[in-house]
């Protein structure tokens, strides 16, 4: 059987066997049942606003203090050890915790917020060498020292709210750390979420960067009009919280773009979401993720394809679409 899947403009005619599930151009796949729902046109639920509570929190890991950022809303803290609402978020490449998933919440623009609102304790972890973070000469925080980051920032979080098991979501290059902590410690995890996911594409070639740490100037917290469907005006106001998070970032991430993965699908046992957004990559990162997704050895795995979003989708003008759809995969153990 073949399907139409439209991507980047253009249409991908083929048959996509993935674990005994199809993929479908705008939907969700379900790979435990092959089962497909629509995702383009998700239903926003909208709740009367709340008083939302945040502090900052360290963790340790190997004598490196981990800068933790927690957000939640007020009168949901007993029910966390029963319905499991914790949730931990691992920012990209670039920028730390706050200027990706809290940047402007006073417009609408905190994927902590909008987490926080629907009742979980939500964390984000600045990895070493990033914002408010430790940094070491060990290594360059590259994938997979970025994954003990990851497990130190799990195990506190299990350690303060007496939970056996805490939500992933790993944005862009942070997807490469999150999947690999998931894969060594499946035990520890509730579900795992992944945007921008990367695995055998070879995404950069060249010179290999020969320093450990890169200077974050002003272009580089200016996002562009062909990164997203975003408001001039937040992506204004987000660059002053960026420069203020970091002038610096380490270059590991950038020398893991000029290898495969490191992330062993087939290890991958907890149930994943895979989220592509139609402007997220080349139809070439599309048929790289696709092949993770049915290499992937999850009993329970959905692949999620959003119209119109890309790779800045938790911020762009439609995020509500991107929103439902991680909560809509969360809420699913409840």
């Amino acid at each position: 059987m073949i399907m139409q899947a439209s991507f980047a403009g253009k249409t991908l005619a083929r048959s996509l066997a993935l674990g005994g599930a199809l993929l479908l151009g705008a939907t969700a796949v379900d790979g435990s049942t092959g089962t497909a729902t629509a995702a383009g046109n998700a239903k926003v639920i909208e709740h009367p606003a709340r008083e939302i509570k945040t502090r900052e929190l360290i963790a340790e890991r190997e004598g490196l203090k981990l800068k933790l950022y927690e957000k939640w809303r007020a009168g949901s803290e007993e029910g966390w050890k029963q319905n499991g609402k914790v949730v931990l978020l691992i920012h990209g490449a670039t920028w730390a915790s706050k200027c990706t998933f809290d940047p402007d919440p006073e417009h609408g623009y905190s994927l902590m917020e909008v987490l926080a609102d629907a009742g979980y304790d939500v964390f984000a972890v600045d990895l070493h060498g990033y914002g408010r973070s430790e940094r070491t000469d060990a290594d360059w925080t590259d994938a997979v020292s970025a994954a003990k980051d990851v497990e130190a920032a799990v195990e506190f979080i299990r350690a303060l709210r007496w939970v056996e098991r805490v939500h992933l979501f790993g944005y862009q290059w942070g997807a490469q750390p999150t999947a690999l902590y998931a894969s060594s410690k499946p035990q520890k995890v509730a579900r795992l979420a992944l945007l921008g996911m990367r695995y055998k594409l070879i995404e950069k070639t060249g010179p290999l960067p020969v320093s450990p740490i890169r200077t974050l100037g002003q272009q580089a917290s200016l996002l562009k009009p062909e990164d997203g469907e975003l408001d001039p005006e937040f992506v204004r106001r987000r660059a002053q919280v960026c420069r203020l998070e970091a002038s610096q970032a380490p270059n590991g991430a950038l020398r893991d773009l000029y290898k495969a993965s490191v992330v062993e699908p087939s290890k991958l046992k907890v149930p994943t979401l895979i989220i592509q957004g139609e402007r997220d990559g080349s139809p070439e990162q599309f048929r790289d993720r696709v092949q993770f997704f049915g290499e992937m050895g999850s009993p329970a795995k959905w692949f999620t394809y959003l119209p119109g979003l890309g790779k800045y989708a938790p911020i762009e003008r439609s995020h509500a679409r991107f929103d439902q759809a991680l909560l809509s995969f969360y809420d699913q153990q409840q």
